[in-house]
């Protein structure tokens, strides 16, 4: 029985239809998917990698580290290493407690003024405002060590060198970033809702408190872990105004520990650990809310 002959207009079969040596395009997007988390995974591995090998070495005696390959686990967890870092000889329990205060100063201003100066950006209105704003905002492309010389000057002229007020005092009124980031949130805030406050009879600082900071919770958190994590790791400013051992951070203390420790190692990987776990928890914890504020803080 012979097959019945096509006619003009019928449909090819999908097996038949098929150019011969034409790549299936799921296929194709496929294999590119595959090959761009395959790319991802080991970027992901090359960066975690000395994290994760300073980790397995705190937890190792010196012999350990110098006798077993690096990639080695830990066969107990040796705490001594930790202890020894943290004993009143070795002042590193007081750098902590420093960069805690420290840190905790800085960032309590940081906020709180740059919610202040990030609300008056978005919805107050007065004369050069948007002027002001950019130029506050072109400072974001100076360098530090620009400002090095005369802030050290302005802190030798007030009598505030090797104190924790010198460490702190000349980033606590807010960052360019972080207020630029709170401006745009701020800004995508409905406008309603503050003019039926202040038809209420609402002040500003009611409708900013009441209103503003609540509904701003994703980009005031994601502020803080800003200012944290740059107070936390701040070394040049620190090392500059400060002379003395019962004022120094954690990032001066453990630069001291890789010259005076020479090579022990378990030591000062020790010390790094306990520089590097707090912000790798706060990270953990928070990290919802820095990927919400950025989303939200795109201009709509």
């Amino acid at each position: 029985m012979t097959a019945p002959a096509l006619r003009t207009g019928d449909v090819l079969p999908a097996t038949l239809a098929a150019t011969p040596g034409r790549r299936d395009p799921l296929a194709t997007r496929s294999a590119k998917l595959v090959a761009f988390h395959a790319v991802m995974v080991a970027m992901g591995c090359v960066f975690l990698a000395p994290y994760v090998l300073t980790l397995f070495a705190a937890f190792k005696p010196v012999q350990q580290i110098f006798s077993q390959a690096p990639w080695d686990p830990p066969t107990s967890l040796y705490l001594h290493n930790f202890s020894y870092d943290l004993s009143a000889t070795q002042m590193f329990g007081r750098y902590l407690l420093n960069t805690f205060g420290v840190t905790a100063a800085l960032t309590t201003g940081q906020v709180f003024f740059g919610i202040l100066a990030a609300y008056a950006f978005a919805r107050l209105s007065f004369p050069g405002r948007d002027k002001i704003f950019w130029m506050f905002l072109i400072t974001l492309m100076v360098p530090n060590a620009v400002t090095v010389v005369p802030l050290y000057s302005i802190m030798n002229e007030a009598h505030l060198l090797n104190t924790y007020w010198a460490i702190f005092l000349p980033y606590v009124f807010g960052s360019p970033y972080t207020i630029f980031l709170m401006r745009q949130f701020f800004r995508n805030i409905p406008q309603a809702l503050i003019d039926a406050a202040r038809v209420d009879g609402a002040s500003e600082g009611r409708v900013l408190f009441r209103i503003v900071v609540p509904l701003s919770k994703p980009v005031i958190i994601t502020a803080t872990l800003i200012a944290i994590v740059f107070s936390w790791n701040n070394f040049l400013w620190p090392l500059i105004v400060t002379n003395s051992q019962t004022h120094y951070v954690l990032t001066i203390g453990l630069a001291l520990f890789q010259t005076t420790m020479a090579a022990q190692w378990n030591y000062e990987l020790a010390g790094s650990v306990i520089t590097l776990a707090p912000l790798a928890l706060l990270f953990m914890f928070f990290q919802r809310h820095l990927i919400r504020s950025v989303t939200l803080a795109r201009p709509r």
